[in-house]
Protein backbone atom coordinates (compact mmCIF):
# COMPACT_ATOMS: atom_id res chain seq x y z
CA UNK A 1 0.00 0.00 0.00
CA UNK A 2 3.01 2.44 1.08
CA UNK A 3 4.64 1.76 -2.38
CA UNK A 4 1.33 2.62 -4.14
CA UNK A 5 0.67 5.48 -2.42
CA UNK A 6 4.72 6.63 -3.15
CA UNK A 7 3.79 6.85 -6.95
CA UNK A 8 1.23 9.91 -6.76
CA UNK A 9 3.41 11.73 -4.66
CA UNK A 10 5.34 13.66 -7.35
CA UNK A 11 2.80 14.24 -9.71
CA UNK A 12 0.85 15.77 -7.33
CA UNK A 13 3.32 17.40 -4.39
CA UNK A 14 3.95 20.61 -6.53
CA UNK A 15 0.21 21.19 -7.22
CA UNK A 16 -0.91 20.84 -3.69
CA UNK A 17 1.50 23.78 -2.63
CA UNK A 18 -0.25 34.47 -11.75
CA UNK A 19 -3.12 37.04 -15.13
CA UNK A 20 -6.05 35.73 -16.84
CA UNK A 21 -5.01 33.76 -19.74
CA UNK A 22 -5.10 30.28 -22.11
CA UNK A 23 -3.14 27.02 -21.34
CA UNK A 24 -1.28 27.16 -24.25
CA UNK A 25 1.48 29.96 -25.32
CA UNK A 26 2.98 30.48 -28.50
CA UNK A 27 6.59 32.09 -28.20
CA UNK A 28 8.29 33.88 -31.07
CA UNK A 29 10.80 36.60 -31.69
CA UNK A 30 14.14 37.76 -29.44
CA UNK A 31 16.11 35.43 -32.45
CA UNK A 32 13.73 32.29 -32.57
CA UNK A 33 13.87 30.58 -36.36
CA UNK A 34 11.09 28.44 -35.21
CA UNK A 35 8.26 29.18 -32.62
CA UNK A 36 7.98 27.12 -29.40
CA UNK A 37 5.09 26.91 -27.22
CA UNK A 38 4.54 26.21 -23.50
CA UNK A 39 1.61 24.54 -21.63
CA UNK A 40 0.56 24.67 -18.32
CA UNK A 41 -0.52 21.08 -17.13
CA UNK A 42 -2.44 20.29 -13.94
CA UNK A 43 -2.20 16.36 -12.61
CA UNK A 44 -5.89 16.28 -11.33
CA UNK A 45 -7.13 16.40 -14.83
CA UNK A 46 -7.80 13.88 -17.20
CA UNK A 47 -6.88 15.22 -20.70
CA UNK A 48 -10.28 14.17 -22.31
CA UNK A 49 -11.62 17.24 -19.56
CA UNK A 50 -8.91 19.38 -21.25
CA UNK A 51 -10.88 21.41 -24.69
CA UNK A 52 -8.70 20.95 -27.89
CA UNK A 53 -5.98 18.37 -25.92
CA UNK A 54 -5.83 16.76 -29.51
CA UNK A 55 -4.70 20.09 -30.90
CA UNK A 56 -2.06 20.86 -28.25
CA UNK A 57 -0.85 17.21 -28.98
CA UNK A 58 -0.61 17.64 -32.57
CA UNK A 59 1.37 20.96 -31.89
CA UNK A 60 3.73 18.75 -29.60
CA UNK A 61 4.59 16.04 -32.32
CA UNK A 62 5.82 18.51 -34.63
CA UNK A 63 8.16 19.84 -32.35
CA UNK A 64 11.51 18.91 -32.10
CA UNK A 65 11.77 18.43 -28.72
CA UNK A 66 9.68 17.80 -25.80
CA UNK A 67 10.55 19.70 -22.75
CA UNK A 68 9.16 18.63 -18.90
CA UNK A 69 10.32 18.97 -15.81
CA UNK A 70 11.97 15.96 -15.43
CA UNK A 71 11.83 13.39 -18.07
CA UNK A 72 9.54 10.42 -17.37
CA UNK A 73 10.84 8.04 -19.52
CA UNK A 74 11.80 5.63 -16.31
CA UNK A 75 9.58 6.04 -14.21
CA UNK A 76 10.42 3.29 -11.69
CA UNK A 77 13.66 4.66 -11.36
CA UNK A 78 12.19 8.32 -10.59
CA UNK A 79 9.80 6.95 -7.96
CA UNK A 80 12.47 5.02 -6.09
CA UNK A 81 14.12 8.23 -5.43
CA UNK A 82 11.35 10.13 -4.41
CA UNK A 83 10.07 6.98 -2.08
CA UNK A 84 13.84 7.05 -0.32
CA UNK A 85 13.70 10.97 -0.29
CA UNK A 86 10.32 10.73 1.17
CA UNK A 87 10.85 8.20 4.14
CA UNK A 88 11.72 10.32 8.05
CA UNK A 89 15.39 9.32 9.06
CA UNK A 90 15.80 7.76 12.72
CA UNK A 91 12.21 8.83 14.08
CA UNK A 92 8.47 8.41 12.89
CA UNK A 93 5.56 10.42 12.86
CA UNK A 94 4.78 9.14 16.18
CA UNK A 95 7.55 11.14 17.44
CA UNK A 96 6.57 14.63 16.01
CA UNK A 97 2.84 14.53 17.55
CA UNK A 98 1.30 14.26 20.92
CA UNK A 99 -1.06 11.41 21.50
CA UNK A 100 -4.04 13.22 20.80
CA UNK A 101 -2.95 14.86 17.44
CA UNK A 102 -0.98 11.37 16.54
CA UNK A 103 -4.18 9.27 17.57
CA UNK A 104 -6.40 11.85 15.57
CA UNK A 105 -4.13 11.71 12.28
CA UNK A 106 -4.41 7.73 13.15
CA UNK A 107 -7.92 7.69 12.76
CA UNK A 108 -8.18 10.21 9.59
CA UNK A 109 -5.89 8.06 7.43
CA UNK A 110 -7.58 4.71 8.49
CA UNK A 111 -11.21 6.04 7.59
CA UNK A 112 -9.08 7.43 4.01
CA UNK A 113 -6.74 4.26 3.72
CA UNK A 114 -7.84 1.34 5.40
CA UNK A 115 -4.01 1.58 6.90
CA UNK A 116 -3.18 3.81 9.63
CA UNK A 117 0.19 5.88 10.67
CA UNK A 118 2.11 2.46 12.61
CA UNK A 119 2.73 1.82 8.98
CA UNK A 120 2.39 5.09 7.24
CA UNK A 121 4.76 6.90 9.78
CA UNK A 122 7.94 6.22 8.16
CA UNK A 123 7.19 8.78 5.64
CA UNK A 124 8.16 12.41 6.13
CA UNK A 125 4.73 14.34 6.88
CA UNK A 126 4.79 16.50 3.79
CA UNK A 127 4.99 13.02 1.54
CA UNK A 128 1.72 12.13 4.08
CA UNK A 129 0.21 15.35 3.53
CA UNK A 130 -0.07 15.27 -0.45
CA UNK A 131 -1.19 11.02 0.29
CA UNK A 132 -4.00 12.83 2.50
CA UNK A 133 -4.89 15.53 -0.27
CA UNK A 134 -5.03 13.43 -3.34
CA UNK A 135 -6.65 10.35 -2.01
CA UNK A 136 -9.48 12.26 -0.27
CA UNK A 137 -9.83 14.05 -3.78
CA UNK A 138 -10.28 10.80 -5.61
CA UNK A 139 -13.13 9.31 -3.10
CA UNK A 140 -14.90 13.05 -3.37
CA UNK A 141 -15.31 12.73 -7.38
CA UNK A 142 -15.68 9.04 -7.21
CA UNK A 143 -12.69 7.90 -8.95
CA UNK A 144 -10.37 4.96 -8.30
CA UNK A 145 -7.41 6.45 -9.68
CA UNK A 146 -5.34 9.21 -10.79
CA UNK A 147 -5.98 10.35 -14.04
CA UNK A 148 -2.56 10.40 -16.51
CA UNK A 149 -0.68 12.57 -16.60
CA UNK A 150 -0.57 14.98 -19.85
CA UNK A 151 3.19 15.35 -19.46
CA UNK A 152 3.41 12.12 -19.61
CA UNK A 153 1.20 11.75 -22.80
CA UNK A 154 3.54 14.58 -24.06
CA UNK A 155 6.93 12.75 -23.88
CA UNK A 156 5.17 9.30 -24.83
CA UNK A 157 3.92 11.09 -27.86
CA UNK A 158 7.49 12.63 -28.49
CA UNK A 159 9.02 9.33 -28.07
CA UNK A 160 7.30 7.44 -30.48
CA UNK A 161 8.02 9.75 -32.79
CA UNK A 162 12.12 10.04 -32.15
CA UNK A 163 11.72 13.49 -30.81
CA UNK A 164 14.03 14.76 -28.00
CA UNK A 165 12.72 14.76 -24.12
CA UNK A 166 14.47 17.20 -22.12
CA UNK A 167 14.03 17.28 -18.16
CA UNK A 168 14.47 20.66 -16.76
CA UNK A 169 14.94 18.85 -13.04
CA UNK A 170 16.52 15.51 -12.14
CA UNK A 171 14.22 13.21 -9.73
CA UNK A 172 16.86 14.08 -6.90
CA UNK A 173 16.68 17.64 -7.28
CA UNK A 174 12.57 17.32 -7.32
CA UNK A 175 12.90 15.37 -4.20
CA UNK A 176 15.18 17.33 -2.04
CA UNK A 177 12.49 20.13 -3.13
CA UNK A 178 9.57 18.62 -2.44
CA UNK A 179 10.54 16.93 0.63
CA UNK A 180 13.14 18.90 1.95
CA UNK A 181 12.15 22.47 1.46
CA UNK A 182 10.62 23.10 5.11
CA UNK A 183 11.64 21.29 8.23
CA UNK A 184 10.28 18.37 9.66
CA UNK A 185 8.58 19.86 12.21
CA UNK A 186 7.14 22.21 10.15
CA UNK A 187 6.02 19.77 8.01
CA UNK A 188 4.49 17.87 10.47
CA UNK A 189 2.39 21.35 12.02
CA UNK A 190 1.06 21.86 8.25
CA UNK A 191 -0.46 17.98 7.81
CA UNK A 192 -2.03 18.37 11.00
CA UNK A 193 -3.42 21.49 10.01
CA UNK A 194 -4.57 20.60 6.93
CA UNK A 195 -6.34 17.34 8.19
CA UNK A 196 -8.05 19.10 10.84
CA UNK A 197 -9.19 21.64 7.61
CA UNK A 198 -10.03 18.86 4.99
CA UNK A 199 -13.11 20.43 4.45
CA UNK A 200 -11.42 24.05 3.46
CA UNK A 201 -8.72 22.19 1.53
CA UNK A 202 -10.99 20.21 -0.61
CA UNK A 203 -13.45 23.36 -1.43
CA UNK A 204 -9.67 25.10 -2.76
CA UNK A 205 -8.92 21.89 -4.48
CA UNK A 206 -12.08 22.31 -6.62
CA UNK A 207 -12.05 25.61 -7.60
CA UNK A 208 -8.12 25.55 -8.63
CA UNK A 209 -9.66 23.04 -10.76
CA UNK A 210 -12.53 25.33 -12.32
CA UNK A 211 -9.35 28.11 -12.74
CA UNK A 212 -7.64 25.50 -14.91
CA UNK A 213 -10.21 24.25 -17.07
CA UNK A 214 -11.58 27.83 -17.30
CA UNK A 215 -8.13 28.74 -18.08
CA UNK A 216 -8.50 31.29 -15.55
CA UNK A 217 -4.77 32.19 -13.83
CA UNK A 218 -5.76 35.29 -12.44
CA UNK A 219 -8.08 33.14 -10.22
CA UNK A 220 -5.75 30.20 -9.64
CA UNK A 221 -3.06 33.09 -8.62
CA UNK A 222 -5.53 33.65 -5.79
CA UNK A 223 -6.07 30.67 -4.75
CA UNK A 224 -2.41 30.06 -4.53
CA UNK A 225 -1.76 33.16 -2.41
CA UNK A 226 -4.99 32.39 -0.22
CA UNK A 227 -3.24 28.75 0.82
CA UNK A 228 -1.80 29.34 4.08
CA UNK A 229 -0.39 25.82 3.96
CA UNK A 230 2.84 27.35 2.60
CA UNK A 231 4.97 30.31 3.93
CA UNK A 232 7.48 32.60 1.97
CA UNK A 233 10.05 30.54 2.36
CA UNK A 234 8.74 27.65 1.20
CA UNK A 235 7.10 29.20 -2.04
CA UNK A 236 10.20 30.38 -3.19
CA UNK A 237 11.83 27.47 -3.04
CA UNK A 238 8.59 25.28 -4.32
CA UNK A 239 7.94 27.90 -7.36
CA UNK A 240 10.44 30.73 -7.54
CA UNK A 241 13.64 29.36 -7.35
CA UNK A 242 12.57 26.57 -9.77
CA UNK A 243 10.98 29.15 -12.33
CA UNK A 244 14.73 31.26 -12.31
CA UNK A 245 16.27 27.89 -12.81
CA UNK A 246 14.01 26.80 -15.61
CA UNK A 247 14.26 30.38 -17.38
CA UNK A 248 18.80 29.97 -17.40
CA UNK A 249 17.75 26.67 -19.19
CA UNK A 250 15.14 27.40 -21.79
CA UNK A 251 16.30 30.38 -23.65
CA UNK A 252 19.26 27.84 -25.29
CA UNK A 253 16.75 24.98 -25.71
CA UNK A 254 14.27 27.03 -27.89
CA UNK A 255 17.14 28.98 -29.79
CA UNK A 256 18.48 25.33 -30.33
CA UNK A 257 14.94 23.51 -31.53
CA UNK A 258 11.18 24.07 -31.92
CA UNK A 259 10.63 23.45 -28.03
CA UNK A 260 7.09 21.58 -26.65
CA UNK A 261 7.36 22.91 -23.08
CA UNK A 262 4.58 21.32 -20.65
CA UNK A 263 5.32 22.75 -16.67
CA UNK A 264 2.79 22.55 -13.96
CA UNK A 265 0.38 25.66 -14.55
CA UNK A 266 0.91 27.42 -11.41
CA UNK A 267 5.10 27.85 -12.95
CA UNK A 268 3.35 30.57 -15.87
CA UNK A 269 1.34 32.80 -14.29
CA UNK A 270 2.05 36.02 -11.73
CA UNK A 271 5.36 38.04 -12.05
CA UNK A 272 7.99 35.43 -11.46
CA UNK A 273 6.26 33.37 -13.53
CA UNK A 274 7.28 31.79 -16.81
CA UNK A 275 5.13 33.85 -19.48
CA UNK A 276 6.00 37.04 -17.37
CA UNK A 277 9.56 36.43 -17.31
CA UNK A 278 9.85 35.36 -21.18
CA UNK A 279 8.28 38.89 -22.19
CA UNK A 280 10.79 40.63 -20.14
CA UNK A 281 13.24 38.71 -21.55
CA UNK A 282 11.99 39.38 -25.29
CA UNK A 283 10.31 36.99 -26.12
CA UNK A 284 6.90 37.63 -28.05
CA UNK A 285 4.22 35.36 -26.44
CA UNK A 286 0.75 34.95 -27.77
CA UNK A 287 -2.43 32.86 -26.21
CA UNK A 288 -2.85 29.94 -28.22
CA UNK A 289 -6.31 28.92 -28.62
CA UNK A 290 -7.31 25.35 -28.32
CA UNK A 291 -11.17 25.71 -29.02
Amino acid sequence: MRSKILTFVVAFCALSWSLNAQLMWKITGNGLQKPSYLFGTHHLIDKEQIKGFDKALAIARESDAVVGEMDMGDMAAAQTKLMQASLLSGKTCKELYSPEDYAFLDKEFRVLLGTGLDQLGVMKPMALNTVFILYSYLKQVGASKQPEAVDIIFQNEARQNGKKIIGLETPEYQADVLFNSSTIERQAEVLLKQVKEKGKYADMMNKLNEAYLQGDFRKAEELEKGDDSMNPEERLALITNRNNNWMKLLPGLMKQQASFIAVGFLHLVGETGLVSQLKKSGYTLEPFLLQ
